[in-house]
């Protein structure tokens, strides 16, 4: 992989799904995807790559079997995590209405009274004008990407994260 730094300044939230989705795509201690995750710690490192703490305890409540991810947040929290405060709150209430009933959040946590990132992450990222890379469905009108653009933010997938970084795989010269 060739590594091309970005001079932009571009600030990237992630969400559950993406950082999911990141470990499972791209192991981190696959030598192959090595400059990917040296490009999101150097940007974290810049303060150009982070999430919220509802995400944080989304993926510590998480019951998969793989434990990188969590044991990854934890090294990197001090930098990484960005506690919601009041105003993120406050810009979350009118999705959260706006949404209640379009099936944007899960069943079974309204059921059982849990907070969902997504709402938080779309407010954090209008408040702070970040680009909200997630992995969910782009199609559907009640999925993050939909919601976030209804709200003015810029949403990516992964694959659209590494292009924007301008990384890419390229085949070893014979």
């Amino acid at each position: 992989m060739q590594l091309s730094i970005n001079s932009g300044n571009t600030v990237y939230v992630i969400d559950t799904s993406a950082l999911i989705i990141l470990d499972f795509t791209f192991k981190y201690d696959n030598p192959v995807f090595k400059a990917i995750w040296e490009e999101i710690e150097e940007l974290i490192g810049q303060g150009s790559f982070r999430t919220i703490d509802f995400v944080e305890d989304e993926i510590n409540s998480y019951q998969g079997n793989e434990e990188f991810i969590k044991k990854w947040i934890k090294k990197w929290k001090k930098q990484l995590i960005v506690e919601t405060d009041a105003n993120c709150i406050n810009e979350a209430i009118p999705i959260i209405n706006d949404q209640y009933t379009t099936g944007f959040f899960d069943s079974k946590k309204l059921a059982a009274g849990k907070d969902e990132a997504d709402p938080y992450l779309i407010s954090y990222c209008k408040i702070n004008n970040c680009t909200l890379i997630t992995c969910e469905s782009k199609v559907k009108p009640n999925k993050m990407p939909a919601v976030a653009k209804k709200y003015g933010v810029k949403c990516i997938d992964i694959n659209e994260f590494l292009m924007e970084r301008e990384l890419k795989m390229e085949r070893k010269k014979r």
